[in-house]
């Protein structure tokens, strides 16, 4: 089931897109503040996140940066400003997309379906689960294990496992992991990208100099090694 998540304190607006989501089929969350919704994100791993700016006792934009380092597929800003200044800044944090308030459900739920389908085009699966006999990955539950042994990751490190593993056994380009991973920040190029690659070789490789897992495709980009099918079988049974 997709999973959205709302930040927003008005709680008018927080039943109105509750009924309307959960009529759709979505999984809905809740926060009533920046600080909460990165919690709930971080524990929930949501599809979609939509984000009043506006929302007291945090910085909106910061928030939206935020949820875009903890690795949130497709982010929607929503605010009653809507001079270019806001709009570009949202953006640069890392927003899909920005709605000038009031916003109509129909348009909101159009929106929300959009980003989606565009998530699911760049060639997102459904698959939460990656297991080859010694590598277990679990989105859902943000747990990885090598052999038995948990290991832990950081936001960065997480969302560039799972931005690999959607598209397991497929490259994904280095300008594709750039922006899924942190948006349109200017200041974030090829060397980020390689370091951390580096960092999660280091944790998830036994031999991080010649990778078994995470494979390079030299000058396009990366891509996580497909586990046998009898693997990905027996570890859904």
């Amino acid at each position: 089931m997709i999973k959205i998540l709302l930040i927003d304190h008005n709680a008018d607006t927080v039943s109105t897109l509750k009924n309307a989501l959960e009529k759709d089929g979505y999984k809905f969350f809740n926060a009533e503040n920046g600080q909460v919704g990165l919690k709930i994100a971080w524990q929930q791993s949501p599809d979609l996140v939509i984000l009043d700016l506006m929302t007291p006792m945090t910085d909106g934009f910061e928030t939206c940066r935020r949820l875009r380092e903890l690795g949130v597929p497709s982010i929607l800003v929503k605010s009653p400003k809507h001079d270019e200044k806001s709009v570009v800044k949202a953006l640069e944090m890392g927003a899909d997309d920005y709605l000038h308030k009031p916003v109509a459900v129909p348009v909101l739920l159009a929106k929300i379906r959009t980003l989606l389908r565009r998530h699911n085009q760049n060639g997102a699966s459904n698959r939460s689960v990656y297991f080859d006999g010694q590598l277990s990955i679990d989105l859902d539950s943000r747990h990885v294990e090598l052999r038995g042994k948990s290991i832990k990751l950081t936001p960065t490190e997480f969302r560039l496992l799972s931005i690999l593993m959607r598209r397991v056994g497929r490259v994904v380009t280095h300008e594709e992991l750039i922006q899924e991973i942190w948006g349109t920040e200017k200041d974030v190029g090829l060397g980020s990208l390689k370091l951390y690659v580096h960092y999660l070789r280091q944790k998830i490789e036994d031999h991080p100099k010649k990778p078994y897992y995470l494979l390079a495709e030299w000058g396009i980009g990366y891509r996580l090694r497909e586990p046998k099918t009898e693997m990905m079988s027996r570890k859904a049974n």
